[in-house]
């Protein structure tokens, strides 16, 4: 360190018995320097304020940014919340709609039984009343109708007993109201 003073103390002596010409030299350089230092202070600071200027503007960007994806949530979340409503409504109609339909096919299927009970309790009441009628020609063929031979138009218990259609007839001529 004392030789780059010793050297500077003597450059400086030189300067002063040297020429004018090289006092002029360091000046401009010494001036050149200091410009050029002030140059560098200058562009960083302006870079700084581009800089702060330019994170100031991102961070507006990326507030604004948030309170859009708050919002778009917010939208997002009553879009959801409509879309489960939505749902729970149609799952109530399906529900509904289901029951609906298995009451009429309950009720087709009881529609159908219905029928065919009354199918068959027509069918019984008619196989009761052609037992009974049968069972009424019998009694009539069996009891014994000597004095009313007359009136089967000249048949006998014999040919009533033979011929079921005969005995049909004459029941029916019988039980039919007279004029």
């Amino acid at each position: 360190m004392d030789t780059v003073v010793a050297e500077l103390v003597s450059f400086f002596q030189a300067l002063e018995v040297g020429s004018l010409f090289v006092l002029a030299l360091v000046l401009i350089g010494l001036a050149l320097t200091t410009a050029a230092v002030a140059y560098q202070v200058i562009a960083i600071r302006r870079r700084k304020a581009a800089s702060k200027a330019t994170q100031e503007n991102f961070e507006a960007i990326a507030a604004d940014l948030r309170k859009r994806a708050l919002e778009v949530k917010k939208q997002d979340e009553g879009l959801r919340e409509r879309d489960l409503t939505a749902k729970d409504e149609l799952k109530g109609l399906i529900k509904d709609a289901n029951a609906k339909l298995a009451e009429q096919r309950q009720r087709a299927q009881q529609q159908q039984v219905l029928k065919g009970s009354q199918r068959t309790l027509k069918e019984s009441v008619s196989q009761i009343i052609v037992v009974g009628l049968e069972d009424i020609q019998n009694r009539m063929l069996q009891t014994d109708f000597t004095g009313t031979t007359s009136v089967v138009f000249g048949h006998s218990k014999a040919d009533l007993q033979r011929k079921p259609e005969l005995a049909s007839a004459w029941l029916a001529q019988a039980v039919a109201p007279r004029a």
